[in-house]
Order: C-alpha cells, then structure tokens, then sequence
C-alpha cells in the first residue's frame, strides 16, 4: 500500500511538471512554485505528525530503538531515522529551489536532495516505524503516517528528477564545489533533529543534569559557539550575495523546525504557550529577516536578541531533573546559538551594512514594543492561573543571580483587581530591568565596533595578499621565462615612469589622485609643485610603495612597483616630508643599519659615509646619539641613510623645509651631483624660487590633476617666471609674459 501511494504520487506530480516543461512553458515558474507548496504543505503535515507522536508520548521509549531491536531490524531503524535526519535536509535544499537562481542549489538538489529521497524511499518503512516509536503502534497514528510519508516521497522524487534533468548541464567550479560540499556537511547539523543525540546514546547518565556541568565544560561549548560561526564565515566571505543569503536561510530554517520540534501544533491554541521568550522569537524573526530583509526589525534582533542569547547561554535555565541527552537541552543550545552569531554573520558577511548609531535608537523603540507586550502577557496570563515567564520578567530568575538588592527590589509588588481577577506587578523591579538591559546593550555597541575594526583588518590583509598572488601570476606572464629580478621593462634604463596613475583613498568616492601621466629621465632634477593637499605626497608614497595603487602604473628604472616592489624599492633612495630616526643609535651605527637592509658591501658604504660626513660637515657629531641632533643635521642623516646604497632614483618629499642657508646649499649640491652621475632626483618644494635654478623640468599638480609637465625655460619663456606660471595656475587665470 506505501508504494502504492508512492507510485501514484510519484505519476501525479510527474504529470504536472512535464506539462510545465514542455506545454505550458509560459506557466512554467508558477507551476514550479504551486509543486513547492504543495510539498511544504505534506512535509508540514507530516512534520506534525511525528511531532504528535514525539511530544505526546513519552521520549524515552523512543531512545536507542535500533539498539532494542538489533539484527537487520535495527540497521534498517537506524538507517531509517538517519534518513528522517538527513531527509529535512534534502528538502530544505528541494523546497527552496525554486525560489533561488543560484547555481550552488542546482547542486544540491542533484547530488544531495535526489541521492537522500532514493535511500528515504528504500528505508521509507523504518522511517515509519521510528516516526511512530514503539509505545504508539495505533492504527489512527500509523494511518495517516502511512499515507502522508509516501506521497511527500512521491511528490519530492518527482521534484527532485525534475531538477536533476532541467540542471543536469549545470556546473560549479572545482572550488565552489568543495565549499559548497562542506557547507552541506555543516548545513546538516542544523537540520538535526534534537531527539537525535538520545536515539544514538540513550537518555544518559540519570544522575548526570546539565546543571551539574562546570565551567570548563560549559567553556569547551562556548568555544565551539565561536568556531561554528567562524567556520561558516570562512566557508562563505568570498561568494556572492545571494549565495551567502541562501546558506544563511537555509541554516536560519534548519533551527526553526528543530525548535517547532519540541512544541505541538496544538500549542497555537494556548497563547501562554506562545515562543514569546526573547530568543524564541530569534528563531522565527532571524529566517524572516534574510528572507525578506525588513532593515529594522533585522538591526532590532541584531542588537537585542544577540545580546540576550548571550545572557542565556551564560545563565542557562534547565530544568534540574533532565538528563543531558534530553532533547530539550539541545533544542535550548540551538536556540540561543542561532539567536547569537546568525545576526552577526550577516552583518560580517555584508548582507546588512554595519549598523549606526541610529539603528540602535530604533532598536530600543521595537525593544520597547516587545517589553510592554510580554510584561502585559505575563501580568494577565498569571492572574488568569496561567504561570507564564516571557524575558524572565515574572519570576526572580535573573534576581537569585544578582544579589540580596535585587531579591528586596524584586519583592517590592503592586497588587489590584480588576473584576474578580487578582493582578500582580512588580513596576520598580521590571522597569530597572528594561533600563539596565538597555544599557548594557549599548556598551556592546563598542564590542561590535572592535569586531569592525578586526574584521576591516582581516579585510585588507585578504585583499593585498590576493593582489600579490594576481600581481605575481600577471608578472610571470609578462616576463615570460625570465627571473623576476628582471626589471619588467627591459630597454627601460634609469626612468621614473607613472602611467594613468590614480589613487582613492579607503571607500572614499572622489580620487585624491586622477589619472597622473608623466616620465623622468636620467640625469634630470625633477620639481614636483602644487598647493597643499594637491596630491603630491600620495604620489610620492605610492612610488616607495608606503600605500598602494587604485588604478594605474608606476614603474622604477623598468620594474612595476606594484608588482616587483622589492626590486623597484632597491632602486629608490626617499627622503620623507617627517623623518622618523632610531635617536638611540648613533647618526653611524643608524646609516650602517640602512646600509645593511640594501646589502650594501663595507667598502663601498665606509667609502660613501666618508663622502658625505664631509659634505655635510658632520664629522664631530656623527658618532654621537641622534638624540642629541638638531633638526637640521637629523635631515642630513636622514638624506645621508637615503644616499648609502647609491640609488638610482632619488625621491624627496619637501627636504628643505626647516633647514638653514648653508644646510639648502649643501643639500642642493648633493641633488646637482647626484643627477650627474646619471641618475634622477625628483623632489617636491613649496620653494619655487629653488626649484626655478635648480631643476630641469618641473610637473605642476592641483586638486589630483597634473596641470603642466615642462622644461622650465619653455614656461620662463611663457610666462617669465616659473613663479608666475605657478600662481597663475593656483589662482586659476593664466597670465602669459607681456601681459
């Protein structure tokens, strides 16, 4: 008789989908929706049944049944109940097909749903058995079991053949399927039933009560509180949205009916029975919220019941006398685990922009809401004989843990009738309850910030170490068999190049940089002008490789300073705008150090220490603790540092400012020789006058645009002086010589 109505359900549904696929193919998305709800309708109905059958009677019948019968009987119960674990699985994954265009639940369906609902269907006996336990063996129950469990087999082979044939072409990359795959390990632990533990175990040690746990173990469970989410995170940050977003509803959805398995549908007819306990109602407000993204009753979950699950699973409230295989002890840790890290999950993993201050504001309204309505229920529920508890605002629960204080406050009443009805509040105990909740919600706010921050940290390291394995792979490509310590470019020879340069800073929409083009050639002095902010240093710093590049190249005597920094970097000499020296050191031992990091040969460096000490008129001082330097001869240290291994390019970022007469005309001596030797100094100065004899080009820079790059007798010749040109250009009027 079940295959029979397997069979005929199989035909039924079968029918409907070959004319949604081949006749009525306009219709076919509203057919494919009509099946889903016909099958959520069967999976829901049979759902219920065996909550009828599980909640009703007695639980403990029902552990180790396999173990009670043995044999080839209790295989097949065994393999029968893990088919009623792993089959919510598989429908899940089925049923939210076709509400979904992501590849990864085409997947699913073919290589999890189908293979799952094919063994369902050879265990599909056990499955009935196990559903209806050995203490309710009555043909009312085993009759409408016997009939809802073959046709929703029916219904969901039919569905499922359906998708393996309409998907059949589709394919995930090799990665996607390892992430996917582990997902779907990961997912069906959410589907677990909470019976499952006690089917396999038993009800365990009677002696043995949660209560009795210490804090270490309570400690290993909060670890694996935290490694859960993480592990997920980890699976997921990388995929699109709206991947992301099926594998959190699909997890939301598993806890959800793992926790309808402990409530009767009948349940709904005693409101005092209601899941208004604050992470009861996560259960259902987490899967509402990724399904349909209300923003602010997500941020209301995301700052309230976060925090309250957190409260929960540090005071759990057991029942004394359960054992720890009972199924209300696992449907409690699912419960308040789902509360806690769903709603951080999908914020780290940008579903939901990081919340304001605001979305606390209107948190604490929705907040509010709730605590009227449960203390309302609570008051009238009670004083109708109906003991109720919503939020542990009823009872001295959260007051035994606080002290004697908040024993007396609790104790403080206010009692009346209304009628023959006997109220009783508790207004100062339950308002300083709301107010301290309050408060302490709004210092998690700063716990939510340091998460951020780590989370922006670990971010940006994942973003600059993909760039480095792309910039490495484009790298071999470009170089095409030859060392990496070969410049890029080459013919290059001793250049600066910069190549549609752009640079934005963070998630700042206007470039500080736009689009900056220009080259230096050996032998040149180059002046680098512009105002303040005008995009100078962004330059300057994006070259030494201090920041990186948005858009763009730039190029070091050939090599791609993004890509080879290391060796454009080996090239470089720089002089920051704001030195930073090791004072400790000795002006010596400190050049010695840099000269170390360049592997420049002794020889060489005692040869160019000596050159410069002399230049710079430091020899009394340079053996002495930089300390005890002035300002000055600390920028000739630190030009000194810049010079030891010779560069080829010498960059610095306002070297003047700050120096006396004779320390310019020495500095400026360094920079003429330095160039030629054949090699390129490109400087920035707001000293025009400087710039005007000593350079032989200049580039002029305003508001992250390059205004002009020429010699600078083209634009004495233009405009007469460089320093006209330049304010001319600031001010925004050109002013030409002669006029």
């Amino acid at each position: 008789m079940n295959y029979v109505l397997l069979a005929a359900s199989f035909a039924f549904f079968a029918i409907i989908l070959v004319l949604a696929r081949f006749v009525f193919k306009k219709a076919e998305r509203v057919l494919e929706f009509v099946v889903a709800g016909l099958l959520i309708a069967l999976f829901l109905g049979r759902f219920y049944c065996y909550l009828d059958v599980q909640v009703s009677g007695d639980w403990l019948h029902y552990t180790q049944l396999w173990k009670n019968v043995g044999g080839f009987e209790g295989a097949s119960l065994f393999f029968g109940e893990m088919c009623l674990w792993f089959g919510m699985g598989a429908n899940l994954f089925l049923l939210m097909r076709p509400f979904s265009k992501q590849k990864s639940s085409s997947w699913f369906v073919k290589f999890i749903s189908l293979p799952i609902i094919v063994v369902s269907i050879i265990c599909m006996n056990p499955m009935i058995k196990n559903m209806i336990g050995e203490q309710h063996n009555t043909f009312e129950t085993m009759k409408v079991v016997e009939y809802l469990l073959p046709i929703e087999l029916g219904g969901t082979l039919a569905f499922s053949v359906y998708y393996f044939v309409k998907d059949f072409k589709v394919r995930l990359p090799k990665v996607d399927r390892l992430h996917v795959g582990l997902f779907a390990s990961l997912g069906m632990f959410a589907v677990m039933p909470p019976f499952i533990p006690a089917f396999f175990f038993g009800a365990g040690n009677p002696n043995t009560h949660p209560l009795d746990m210490v804090f270490q173990h309570r400690l290993l469970i909060y670890v694996l509180l935290i490694f859960v989410p993480l592990l997920i995170y980890f699976l997921l940050r990388r995929h699109s949205k709206d991947r992301i977003r099926y594998c959190l509803i699909f997890i939301s959805l598993g806890v959800m009916f793992n926790f309808c398995f402990m409530n009767k549908y009948d349940c709904f007819l005693y409101p005092w029975k209601w899941p208004f306990h604050l992470c009861n109602t996560a259960v259902f407000v987490v899967p509402f919220c990724f399904i349909f993204k209300p923003k602010r009753l997500f941020y209301f979950t995301y700052f309230i019941n976060v925090f309250g699950a957190l409260l929960a699973m540090l005071m759990p409230n057991y029942d004394e006398l359960i054992t720890i295989f009972d199924p209300s002890v696992w449907q409690f840790w699912y419960n308040h685990a789902l509360a806690f890290w769903m709603p951080l999950l999908g914020v780290a993993l940008k579903l939901y922009d990081r919340p304001k201050l605001k979305q606390y504001f209107y948190s604490s309204i929705w907040f509010l809401g709730y605590y009227i309505l449960v203390f309302v229920l609570n008051t009238v529920f009670t004083a109708y004989g109906h003991e109720t508890d919503f939020f542990f605002i009823n009872s001295d629960f959260i007051a035994d843990k606080l002290g004697t204080f908040a024993d007396k406050v609790f104790l403080m009443t206010y009692e009346f009738d209304i009628g023959k009805v006997h109220f009783v509040i508790r207004p100062l105990y339950q308002s300083i309850y709301f107010i301290v909740y309050l408060l302490i919600g709004f210092g998690v706010w700063f716990v939510y910030q340091l998460g951020f921050d780590i989370a922006d940290s670990h971010q940006a390291l994942h973003i600059k170490l993909k760039g480095i394995r792309q910039d490495k792979i484009a790298l071999e490509s470009i170089l095409n068999g030859r060392s990496i310590e070969e410049p890029m470019d080459k013919d290059a020879g001793i250049k600066l190049e910069l190549e549609h340069f752009s640079k934005k800073y963070g998630a700042n929409k206007h470039y500080s940089v736009h689009d900056a083009s220009f080259t230096v050639e050996a032998g040149e002095v180059f002046g680098f002008l512009g105002p303040n902010g005008a995009g100078k240093s962004t330059i300057i710093k994006s070259l030494v490789g201090i920041q990186p590049i948005t858009e763009g190249k730039m190029r070091i005597c050939g090599y791609d300073v993004q890509s080879q920094p290391v060796q454009a970097k080996s090239n470089i000499g720089f002089v920051p705008d704001h030195y930073a020296l090791y004072e400790k050191l000795t002006g010596r031992e400190y050049i010695n150090y840099i000269a170390d990091i360049f592997e420049v040969s002794k020889e060489d460096r005692e040869e160019r220490i000596n050159k410069y000490v002399k230049l710079f008129e430091l020899e009394a001082s340079i053996d002495n603790k930089i300390k005890t330097y002035s300002h000055g001869m600390k920028q000739k240290i630190t030009i000194i540092s810049a010079l030891v291994h010779n560069p080829k390019v010498w960059i610095l970022d306002e070297p003047l400012t700050g120096l006396d007469p004779t320390s310019i005309y020495q500095v400026k001596q360094c920079m003429i020789n330095h160039a030629k030797e054949g090699n390129i100094v490109f400087f920035s100065s707001h000293l025009i006058d400087i710039v005007e004899k000593l350079c032989d080009r200049v580039g002029v820079i305003k508001k992250g645009e390059i205004q002009r790059v020429d010699t600078v007798a083209n634009i004495e010749k233009e405009y007469g002086t460089l320093e006209k040109y330049y304010l001319s250009v600031i001010g925004d009027t050109v002013t030409k010589a002669g006029e």
